[in-house]
């Protein structure tokens, strides 16, 4: 009965009588075109009848078949027009041709012939704006230009999304039909750049498979994905950018594509702008996950870890099986040094998804920033097995053995690293450290050489290889690698310590003790900065200042036995033996092989009169370190000094047999001894 109602006219003076038409539906301020249910006075005035409602129909139709006529009247129009610009560009082609052919033949009657042609075209291509209304030429190509404008103008938009789809299509074609034609070398070129052009379309969807992976859960498998196809194509992100702004111009809304563009910026270090492109997806949908996510990881890129943390938890709140999002979650603890809490993160993950590559792997880092190598490298070996690709897995297990003192070891792994990612700039630099601590100096300088050409912007490569370059003896050289380290990372207190050390080693003490203070500054904390600035001193025979230098380090790293070593010294020139005794026991506790402190008590005990016991600890060094001239020197010295010249002497025969420095010397005092017999 309701329904019913509907359908009689509302209005007061003919409630309940048949409805002769509506009212109100010419009105354009009506959104809503249904029926107006509110009763009036004033219907008769308002009614479009149902009469009037098929006259506008029959109206309607008429107008649309006059534009289909129209249409069609317009690309024939368009057609014939066409077809006669082609013409006239067939034509001025002939033409340009012929007067070509006349200038290489030397037939200059139909050059002069054609000069006004030649005019027509100098002026258009000189001026267009201006002589397209002034010659023919001028004005039948912009006619051409004009049409093929308008026509562009059009089809724009539409022809950027169907490049995407058949260009390689059309790329291939055009390669068929240049092999059909026998020239080989264009086929060849075509057909190479439609297997680019298929390449990149097909590392792109892969990527997008990588990505649905994540949406299901599924993160290991996705993020391999996702580097297989960045292995495939290196330039893949900027690919993506370009077809995400593309897909963006037809739907600004595309939540994916969003996604994608902030993974594109995010690889470009674009960090703030893969954050904006998250957040345009959170405005429509606050937790959808996976800008949640992306917004995090860069926020860590950014180094805003508590607000990446923050972020992050959004997500997990809203999931707590969201897998990415403890990894996610895991690496912005991992970076503020909360070691273990990242660890539960990622053992979280792990449970979750056992095969997750990436868990393990970063399970690893932490762990090795927790000094516990062997651990690490039981998760980087996991990793590895589940992502035998993963260059990274094998670059942190370097690493890692590098810590444990296993160098060799370690540069196996930097080369499987290598091999997968050559552009691996980290693995290079790593590599270097490690040949560093095999004393294969200019092994390391190689590989740090490839590291900087990679990464022009890594400080810590320039860095390292200063430290290769000084232990050439190269010390200037070396100190251009730390200046160039120290202007890309004005806040390297590591640069800076050994600037010092190379200014030292040149006998500019006062240089070197302003770089250790500016190391100091910047990192209080660094116990070899106080060690170093502790010997510039001490070789300034500041003795007291460089002791309390000294201290500072041995305050800083109890087990610091450089320190300890360098402290006797100083305290030897100032001539308290037996607190630089003192000292040397220290050193001798910490690392018993100390050649140098046995070598340097043995001056004290010397200097102390106490010769015999001086002897023993000569002799301890030079058995400690054969090679050691020093420690012959010491013991010849003292010898002589005893009137035991027929054991100095068999001491510097000794000397000339193991030690290559000292040769001449050792050669002299052996026959000044022989003299005194």
């Amino acid at each position: 009965m309701k329904q019913q109602n509907l359908f009689t006219c509302q209005d007061i003076a003919h409630e309940g009588e048949v409805i002769q038409g509506f009212v109100q539906i010419w009105d354009a301020k009506i959104q809503d075109l249904s029926f107006v249910f509110n009763k009036h006075t004033n219907c008769k005035k308002d009614l479009k009848g149902f009469g009037q409602i098929q006259s506008f129909l029959t109206k309607f139709n008429q107008n649309i078949l006059d534009l289909t006529i129209q249409l069609n009247k317009s690309y024939s129009s368009v057609k014939t027009k066409y077809e006669e610009l082609t013409k006239q560009l067939h034509n001025l082609k002939i033409q340009l041709l012929k007067i070509s052919e006349g200038l290489s033949q030397q037939d200059y009657k139909q050059i002069k012939d054609n000069l006004q042609i030649i005019k027509e075209w100098y002026q258009y291509s000189n001026n267009q704006e201006e002589i397209m209304k002034q010659n023919q030429i001028g004005t039948q190509l912009f006619n051409i230009k004009s049409m093929i404008q308008t026509l562009d103008q059009d089809n724009k938009q539409k022809q950027q999304i169907k490049g995407i789809y058949q260009n390689n299509e059309i790329t291939l074609e055009q390669g068929i039909e240049l092999l059909n034609q026998k020239k080989w070398q264009e086929a060849n070129e075509k057909i190479n750049q439609y297997l680019k052009l298929l390449e990149k379309h097909q590392t792109i969807a892969t990527f997008f498979k990588g990505i649905s992976l994540i949406e299901m859960n599924q993160p290991g498998k996705g993020i391999i994905k996702i580097k297989q196809a960045k292995k495939i194509n290196s330039n893949l992100y900027r690919d993506l950018l370009d077809y995400s702004d593309l897909e963006l111009k037809q739907n600004p809304n595309n939540k994916f594509i969003l996604i994608a563009k902030s993974y594109a910026l995010d690889e470009e270090k674009k960090y703030q702008l893969a954050i904006e492109e998250c957040e345009k997806v959170l405005i429509e949908e606050p937790l959808f996950l996976h800008a949640l996510y992306r917004k995090s990881f860069s926020l860590s890129n950014l180094n805003e870890h508590s607000q990446a943390l923050l972020c992050i938890d959004k997500a997990l709140n809203y999931d707590s099986k969201y897998i990415v999002g403890y990894c996610t979650k895991g690496y912005s603890l991992n970076d503020l040094g909360k070691y273990n809490k990242a660890l539960v993160c990622y053992d979280k993950a792990i449970e979750l998804d056992p095969n997750d590559a990436i868990a393990y792997n970063n399970k690893g880092r932490s762990l090795h920033n927790l000094q516990k190598y062997n651990e690490a490298i039981v998760c980087y070996d996991k990793a590895i097995k589940l992502d035998p690709n993963d260059a990274n897995a094998y670059d942190n297990k370097g690493r890692s053995l590098h810590n444990l003192q296993k160098y060799n070891e370690a540069i196996v792994c930097y080369d499987k690293a290598i091999k997968l990612d050559p552009n691996d700039a980290n693995a290079y630099d790593n590599k270097g450290r490690s040949l560093h601590n095999l004393q294969k100096y200019n092994e390391a300088i190689v590989c740090y050489d490839k590291a900087i050409k990679l990464d022009p912007n890594d400080a810590n490569a320039y860095d390292n290889k200063g430290r290769s370059l000084h232990n050439l003896q190269k010390y200037n050289e070396a100190i251009v690698c730390y200046d160039k380290a120290i202007k890309l990372d004005p806040n390297d207190a590591n640069a800076y310590d050994n600037k010092g050390r190379s200014l030292h080693n040149l006998q500019k003490y006062n240089e070197a003790i302003v770089c250790y203070d500016k190391a100091i500054k910047l990192d209080p904390n660094d116990a070899n900065a106080y060690d170093n600035k502790g010997r510039s001193l001490h070789n300034l025979q500041k003795y007291n200042e460089a002791i309390v230098c000294y201290d500072k380090a041995i305050k800083l790293d109890p087990n610091d036995a450089n320190a300890y070593d360098n402290k006797g010294r100083s305290l030897h020139n100032l001539q308290k033996y037996n607190e630089a005794i003192d000292c040397y026991d220290k050193v001798i506790e910490l690392d018993p092989n100390n050649a140098i402190a046995y070598n340097n008590k043995g001056r004290s005990l010397r200097n102390l009169q106490k010769y015999n016991e001086a002897i023993i600890c000569f002799d301890k060094a030079i058995e400690l370190d054969p090679n050691c001239a020093i420690g012959y020197d010491n013991k010849g010295s003292l010898l002589s000094d005893m009137k035991k010249y027929q054991q100095a002497i068999e001491n510097y025969e000794q000397a000339l047999l193991y030690c290559k420095q000292g040769q001449n010397k050792f050669k002299k005092l052996i026959i000044e001894l022989g003299n005194q017999q």
